[in-house]
């Protein structure tokens, strides 16, 4: 089992050294793959939006300061997943190390929405101050959407998420006047939070900007909508507090608890319970799908409970 592990890390090491020479060449040669079907998107238009979508859905995962494009992430998953499947295959049946290379290949993207959904969250918490401060200097501004985001932007460094959103926004919106690209821009700030007054504070900014519309009676309405939202939101974390840390911290207080008990009181050495859980091949994959497991419960927690401050 052991040169089945030395094994598996020479051929990480090899397939991320062929990854990183055929980076460029990979991705050059995916997108024009996904040129040549966007030429026939008349006659296939199901496959060429399910791709679009996928590749816009994976930009919006991986952060602005993330150095992987949506390409390259999917050629690593894909590179992750059958590295992890030909090493498994060698202990395990074809079935197990199949679902172990999906769950190891699915781990990145799992982190990455966890962070997403961490980060959209946070957001949505500031939406208040955000629409406060945009409603003021909007009106100081006479309507000015560009001198407006500029203005919130510069003046409410406390606002660390929806702010890095307005600056990506405003960089957008000053490069272009194409509605559609308004669109694209204004969908991408609203999508980065994930609630409904988000998409309303957006679509706000998107006819503001398009048509120069007076937006003050929509944002004012969002601000009265988040104030009772507010209340109703710590109400639900007072309640709901202790449920989550009882759920977030019982899995790994768990795994210790029987990390300690093969110890200490089974007698099992620890060479013996590393090589039974790390070397061997149902260890292993019950290791595997405990920590696919527990991410997924945490995203869950993230989903469910720590709901977004929204109406």
């Amino acid at each position: 089992m052991l040169m089945t592990m030395v094994s598996a890390i020479i051929y990480l090491l090899m397939a991320a050294g062929i990854l990183l020479l055929l980076k460029q060449r990979a991705e050059s040669a995916i997108d024009l793959f996904l040129s040549r079907r966007r030429l026939r998107d008349a006659r296939r238009p199901t496959s060429e939006q399910t791709m679009g979508r996928l590749i816009s859905h994976l930009e919006a995962v991986l952060s602005e300061k993330n150095p992987l494009t949506p390409t390259a992430f999917l050629v690593m998953m894909i590179v992750l997943f059958f590295t992890v499947f030909i090493v498994s295959a060698k202990t395990l049946a074809y079935g197990p190390a199949l679902v172990t290379g999906l769950a190891f290949a699915g781990l990145p993207y799992l982190f990455l929405r966890m962070r997403l959904e961490r980060q959209r969250r946070a957001g949505s918490f500031e939406g208040e101050k955000l629409v406060s401060a945009f409603l003021a200097h909007y009106l100081v501004t006479g309507g000015n959407i560009y001198e407006t985001i500029a203005r919130v932007r510069a003046v409410c460094p406390h606002l660390k998420v929806t702010g890095t959103l307005l600056g990506a926004l405003l960089m957008k919106l000053r490069n272009t006047g194409d509605p559609a690209r308004v669109r694209t821009a204004t969908d991408a700030f609203s999508y980065g939070i994930g609630t409904s007054w988000s998409a309303m504070l957006a679509y706000a900014i998107r006819t503001a900007a398009v048509k120069g519309t007076d937006v003050t009676p929509v944002l004012e309405d969002i601000l009265a909508q988040l104030c009772e939202a507010r209340a109703l939101a710590e109400e639900r974390k007072r309640i709901n507090g202790e449920s989550v840390r009882m759920a977030a911290y019982l899995t790994p207080g768990l795994y210790i608890g029987s990390v300690f008990v093969s110890l200490f009181i089974m007698g099992i050495t620890p060479a013996a319970f590393l090589y039974n859980q790390f070397f061997s091949g149902p260890g292993f994959a019950l290791f595997t799908a405990f920590l696919f497991l527990f991410l997924l419960n945490r995203i869950l927690l993230e989903t469910l409970t720590n709901r977004k401050l929204d109406f």
